[in-house]
């Protein structure tokens, strides 16, 4: 017993031993009220971007990444879109034409110009061309309309629609064949503006097919846009100067002009 006080005694009058019983100092993080919502407020507030817009006019730059090659491309980009997977895309390089993209809704038609070569194919498909320039090729129309202008949810009445939230956003996940089936689509809303901020689809098996990540906003449109392609290893950016929703857009935008003496090369579907 005498033995085992003057160790703790020694134990006590060490030097640091009183740190030890003192709290550690950390940084303070103030207590914020977070904005309540429902399903059906944030279920309208995704709804009413998604319907709110049926054109869209814009100019920037659109940056294509081949993540499995490790290569990149960056454009300066006029288009114009309307709803219906409707598109016209001209990319340039010092002024010089680099493609020119035009989807129907059913078709797409890429065109570049250096190549004097028009892949086309049913909306939705893809391809990989290989050489120096191969990142924009990769791109789908499809991808780029549905991130413009997004399709709403529309749950019907044996769809399971499935609400979270946390700290910084509120999420809705849609999957149409209702209990026990996968997810379909999943969108992310900031809490407290109600914006989309993010926009997945999914295959039939719940695999990640695509997303969408909305930012920067001014007034009613996101300027900065990045689709994200993760089994086929490509990222497109989209970043606008310039962006005016439901403007008038003549139907000719989105017919075909191949040049005479282009090789048109029919690529697959998905």
């Amino acid at each position: 017993m005498r033995w085992q006080t003057v160790a703790l005694l020694l134990f006590v009058s060490a030097p640091g031993a009183g740190c030890l019983a003192r709290p550690k100092t950390i940084l303070s993080v103030p207590a914020r009220s977070l904005r309540a919502a429902s399903l059906d407020e944030v279920l309208a507030a995704y709804e009413a971007y998604a319907n709110g817009g049926e054109t869209l006019s814009a100019s920037g730059d659109l940056e294509v990444r081949d993540l499995r090659a490790g290569r990149a491309r960056k454009l300066g980009v006029r288009l114009v879109a309307s709803r219906g997977g409707k598109l016209y895309l001209k990319g340039s390089v010092a002024v010089v034409t680099a493609l020119e993209v035009v989807a129907d809704g059913e078709r797409f038609w890429f065109q570049v110009p250096s190549k004097k070569t028009v892949w086309t194919g049913l909306a939705g498909a893809g391809h990989r061309a290989e050489g120096d320039d191969a990142p924009y090729y990769a791109l789908r129309p499809s991808d780029v309309t549905s991130a413009l202008l997004p399709e709403p949810l529309a749950p019907g009445r044996n769809d399971a629609l499935l609400f979270e939230a946390d700290r910084d956003a509120f999420s809705l996940a849609l999957a149409p064949q209702g209990a026990r089936a996968p997810v379909r689509r999943r969108v992310w809303l900031e809490r407290e503006s109600l914006r989309p901020v993010r926009v997945r689809r999914y295959d039939d098996r719940g695999e990640l097919v695509s997303e969408v990540q909305l930012g920067a906003w001014q007034g009613d449109t996101p300027r900065r846009i990045q689709i994200d392609r993760p089994g086929e290893g490509y990222e497109a950016l989209l970043e606008l100067d310039k962006a005016e929703r439901n403007v008038p857009v003549p139907a000719q935008a989105f017919v075909p002009r191949t040049p005479a003496g282009y090789k048109v090369e029919e690529v697959g579907t998905e």
